[in-house]
C-alpha cells in the first residue's frame, strides 16, 4: 500500500498546544508524543480492524477536525513496530501539519 504525505494549510480552528509553566511530566511509555496528545486531550487514537478487510489492522490519530495520521500495519509489523511508526508520524502531523494517510487513495 503506497504510503502518503501530504501538508495541510493550518485552520484557525486547530488547537495549538499551551505553553504551560509546570515542568513537564517525564514519559511513562516509549512513545512520548502519544502520550501527551491522549493526556491533553487533544484528540483520539483508533487501534484495530476498520471496514474494510484487506486493510486488516490500522491505527488513527485524529483530533477534532483532521485526521492526522492513518497507518495501516505491515506484514510481520508487531504491535509496538506499528506505535513506533505512529509516534514518528504523530510528532510532524501536530508541529508541521503534515500528515500521513496510508488507508486512502491520493
Amino acid at each position: 500500500m503506497a504510503r502518503s504525505a501530504r501538508t495541510r494549510p493550518k485552520t484557525g480552528g486547530m488547537k495549538h498546544r499551551r505553553a504551560s509553566s509546570a515542568p513537564k511530566r517525564v514519559a511513562s511509555t516509549p512513545w512520548p508524543t502519544i502520550e501527551e496528545f491522549l493526556d491533553t486531550e487533544e484528540g483520539t487514537i483508533s487501534l484495530g480492524a476498520i471496514n474494510h478487510s484487506s486493510l486488516g489492522y490500522t491505527a488513527v490519530a485524529s483530533d477534532e477536525h483532521n485526521m492526522l495520521v492513518a497507518l495501516v500495519r505491515n506484514r510481520g509489523e508487531t504491535f509496538h513496530q506499528l506505535l513506533d511508526r505512529l509516534e514518528q508520524a504523530l510528532g510532524p502531523a501536530l508541529q508541521d501539519q503534515i500528515y500521513v494517510d496510508e488507508i486512502n487513495e491520493p
